[in-house]
């Protein structure tokens, strides 16, 4: 009896401990929740717009995406891929307003859904027009229209626009006024005549101003000279673009050439990725409309060369089949009509590049310019960025560079630009860097190389085009083409100088302040220089005025850096960011 006592006494405890929620019992399990984050109510048809989920409760932040209810989505409804980026339908879907929804992976029960509506996305997106020219005409036409017809009108700010501001047809034909009104700015609305709540519009600029129609959305196929860039090359809090210089094809393939950092990212580009016209900075980062046009095939590689020299900043992207003008047409190129200078393919053959030779360029941020080289087989170090809009960077060493001296030529954003001889329109050289006064390129030979086949036989790209002829925007005296001088240097002149600048150039360069060194002309006619390019924010150290007997010539700049253009995510440049 006393030892079934005892036991009793024993359990008492532990039923005690148990009943106050003593270490045995696993607490709860943490309740899992989910919410998407998106600002963006509506995406044009064929633009895209990016969703991101938040889940908490649980380590696993992983999420399914739907659009109505089908992961992924489909073709009618538009698709999303894994990181939330969706892709609206080239045609508005009935109805127009979508629900996407993100499902946690961790509990298939906990969801969270946004609605976002495809809207008419109207091509081109801007058109600069001159005034008191009816034969100067402006075709638009609306992008996710299905069978029905639109209704097409004019408004300024809103409300409809009064005669003053022109005329527009039932096929989207618009006709300029007169004079110009003011505000020299209207948009171009097209509705849907089966839904009149469908509607998208365009920005029409009126008179001798606007934005360049290189930055504009173009309908396919798109012609070259223009925005356009690697669709992932966003970083943070920005996004990165270029300009997509021109055509080239190679056993029986076209491609898209630029640089290596438009269109791979500075080495971190896979092939296959996505080229889109226009680039991100003008396409919202990529919320608004674009052009999916080509596919990162091959690039240059930057980094990783011996001395650290490279050959080119130099890239190609396989054309998807008829995104491209098959002409090879470049904005701005050609004939000038209506005051607006006309696209036209460059000659088909190259041009080695020289002192004096006049140069033309048409870019996505400075459009159609004209220069001279100044300086020639200049060996230049060159800062890159690591990611789109970083801080933080590299310095990569290039050699046999061309320099065009001019404060108008080129601006961050034109990187890619194809180079030509305004003479003849031969291909002389590919855009890469500069600064506010200098414009740097790599020879177009050196590009062709560094891009051969790497299957034998290594066939070298080639440039679509034609015979040669005179870029008409850099004949005459407004031309913006300045020649360096009336005594052409000889060859020998030329010889003399190249050889003092390879004797020295790596001594020269070891002074920091040092950025560059070149052959170009000096002040006495008839005789060359050595340019030594100097950072005006250090001081050099004693710089000689002759060099075996060459003179030498100091010309100040800012480091000179890769000229492609960012924008913070999220913002326009229409909204007065400015790009860097």
């Amino acid at each position: 009896m006393r030892s079934r006592i005892w036991l009793l006494v024993a359990v008492l405890p532990l039923m005690v401990l148990a009943g106050c929620g003593g270490g045995s019992a696993a607490p709860p399990p943490p309740v899992v929740s989910i919410s998407i984050l998106s600002s963006q109510a509506s995406v044009p048809a064929g633009g895209t717009a990016s969703f991101a989920a938040s889940v908490t409760g649980t380590s696993n932040h992983s999420v399914t995406w739907k659009v109505n209810g089908t992961t992924g989505g489909d073709a009618n409804v538009g698709m999303i891929d894994a990181l939330g980026r969706y892709t609206a339908p080239m045609l508005v879907p009935s109805p127009a307003q979508l629900t996407i929804t993100a499902v946690s992976q961790a509990d298939s029960k906990k969801s969270a859904s946004a609605t976002l509506t495809v809207t008419l996305a109207v091509a081109p997106s801007s058109a600069w027009l001159p005034v008191n020219d009816p034969t100067c005409t402006q075709a638009f036409a609306a992008i996710g229209q299905g069978a029905a017809g639109l209704d097409w009108v004019l408004k300024v700010n809103g409300a409809p626009a009064d005669p003053s501001y022109g005329a527009i047809d039932a096929s989207g034909v618009y006709t300029p006024p007169a004079a110009a009104p003011f505000p020299p700015r209207l948009n171009v609305t097209a509705a849907s005549q089966a839904d009149a709540t469908q509607t998208g519009s365009a920005t029409a600029y009126l008179g001798a101003s606007g934005p360049l129609v290189d930055q504009w959305l173009q309908l396919t196929p798109v012609q070259l000279g223009t925005s356009g860039g690697n669709a992932s090359d966003n970083s943070g809090n920005f996004c990165c673009s270029g300009t997509l210089g021109a055509l080239v094809t190679r056993s029986g393939t076209n491609f898209i050439l630029s640089n290596n950092h438009v269109l791979a990212r500075s080495d971190l580009g896979k092939i296959g990725e996505t080229i889109t016209q226009p680039g991100l900075v003008d396409s919202q980062c990529g919320s608004g409309v674009d052009n999916i046009i080509a596919k990162l095939s091959q690039f240059a590689k930057l980094k990783g060369h011996p001395n650290n020299i490279a050959t080119a900043d130099a890239a190609l992207a396989q054309v998807i089949s008829g995104q491209v003008d098959p002409a090879g047409a470049i904005l701005g190129l050609g004939a000038i009509s209506c005051g607006i200078p006309q696209p036209a393919p460059p000659a088909n053959t190259t041009i080695v590049p020289a002192i004096g030779m006049p140069v033309a360029k048409s870019g996505r941020t400075s459009g159609i310019t004209c220069g001279t080289i100044a300086v020639v087989n200049v060996a230049v170090q060159v800062q890159y960025t690591n990611t789109c809009g970083s801080n933080a960077g590299f310095v990569v060493n290039y050699d046999n560079q061309v320099e065009i001296d001019s404060t108008t030529f080129s601006a961050p954003g034109d990187s890619g630009s194809l180079i030509v001889d305004s003479q003849t329109a031969q291909p002389t050289a590919l855009l890469y860097a500069g600064d506010s006064t200098s414009t740097i390129g790599n020879p177009i030979q050196d590009v062709l190389a560094a891009l051969a086949d790497p299957t034998p036989p290594h066939a070298l790209p080639t440039f679509v085009g034609g015979g040669t002829y005179a870029v008409a925007t850099c004949s005459g005296p407004r031309s913006g083409a300045v020649a360096v001088n009336a005594v052409r240097l000889t060859d020998q002149e030329i010889a003399r100088a190249r050889t003092a600048k390879e004797n020295h150039a790596t001594t020269l360069m070891a002074d920091p302040a040092v950025v560059g060194v070149g052959v170009g002309e000096s002040d006495t006619p008839g005789e060359a220089a050595i340019v030594l390019f100097v950072d005006k924010e250090k001081t050099p150290g004693s710089l000689p005025l002759l060099l075996d007997g060459v003179k030498t010539k100091i010309k100040l700049v800012n480091r000179f850096r890769a000229f492609a253009a960012a924008c913070p995510a999220g913002r326009s440049r229409e909204a007065g960011v400015p790009l860097r």
